[in-house]
């Protein structure tokens, strides 16, 4: 993992710049797994089921700094323990998104907001914490103090 926070395709533009063009270049990329772009396989990493909690500990914080290089943030309730940490980012190295070099941050949420599909697990899904309105289907806080963030 270490060796593939070498190989982050840089920006053609200098930092702080903006060239239209080169915005235009990066939207027409195909989208390609993340494992396009660190080179790594979800194979090459084993299910959480065979790790310590210290290699489970180790291995999120390793993919959490892999993913930071590449721009990429994955967005944990802050408690999640390191086991689904590292079982959701071992899983998105089959999911296809595009790389935006120079600077611009691709957010991943994984949850969709619907609790009984959180991958989460219940205590530490904070999608129960809304409500929808089902005219609008637009989420609602339920109460100020159960905001996750």
């Amino acid at each position: 993992m270490r060796l593939a926070t070498t190989r982050v395709p840089k920006s053609k533009i200098p930092a702080g710049t903006f060239d239209p063009d080169y915005q235009y270049e990066i939207e027409a990329r195909p989208d390609y797994p993340m494992s396009h772009w660190f080179g790594l396989t979800k194979e090459q990493f084993p299910p959480s089921e065979r790790l310590t909690a210290e290699q489970l500990e180790l291995m999120a914080n390793e993919f959490e700094q892999l993913w930071a290089t590449y721009s990429f943030e994955p967005d944990f309730p802050e408690v999640l323990p390191a086991k689904r940490r590292y079982e959701l980012m071992r899983d998105y190295l089959d999911y296809e998104c595009s790389h935006w070099p120079g600077g611009w941050v691709h957010h991943f949420e994984f949850c969709d907001y619907e609790p009984e599909n959180c991958p989460f697990v219940s205590e530490f899904c904070h999608c129960k914490d809304f409500v929808y309105d089902d005219f609008n289907e637009n989420p609602v806080v339920k109460d100020d103090d159960s905001l996750p963030f």
